[in-house]
């Protein structure tokens, strides 16, 4: 397993730890998610890894689809109110992501190929871990962007 690419994903950990109160209330853009709602998404994303697709990963595995997105994501805006504070979500994302880390660890097998859906192209575990750092790098981008105005 991309030792960097694990470390990449943890990295989150740390970031989301920078964001403030004021931010954290705030919309990403006009119309749009607040940073809690945002993290409670990606925080979401993690337990559906952990606890549907995770499972599943094995040596040839067909795994079904991902979970319809739109809808998952409105999940994740329900959750993000139970959080009253930041500090409990902020807690809870990093107590998951990092659970989420250390099972890759434990799941490391480069050898290992399985299917999602209907792709034709194999995954792998760093292909799979790949797709969630770049979804945190699109998140991160927009957060930043909100700071600096």
């Amino acid at each position: 397993m991309n030792e960097q690419l694990l470390e990449q994903f943890e990295s989150f950990n740390e970031f989301v730890k920078t964001i403030d109160d004021v931010t954290w209330i705030t919309p990403i853009s006009a119309g749009k998610w607040t940073v809690k709602e945002v993290i409670s998404h990606l925080w979401n994303w993690d337990v559906y890894t952990l606890e549907v697709m995770l499972p599943q990963m094995k040596d040839q595995a067909e795994i079904p689809e991902f979970a319809d997105h739109d809808t998952y994501n409105l999940i994740a805006v329900e959750k993000a109110k139970e959080f009253y504070d930041r500090e409990a979500l902020i807690r809870t994302f990093i107590e998951t992501r990092t659970y989420l880390i250390d099972q890759f660890r434990m799941l490391d097998n480069p050898e290992m190929k399985f299917w999602i859906g209907n792709d034709k192209i194999p995954y792998s575990l760093d292909r799979y871990i790949e797709i969630f750092v770049h979804h945190d790098d699109h998140h991160k981008k927009q957060i930043e962007k909100l700071c600096e105005a």
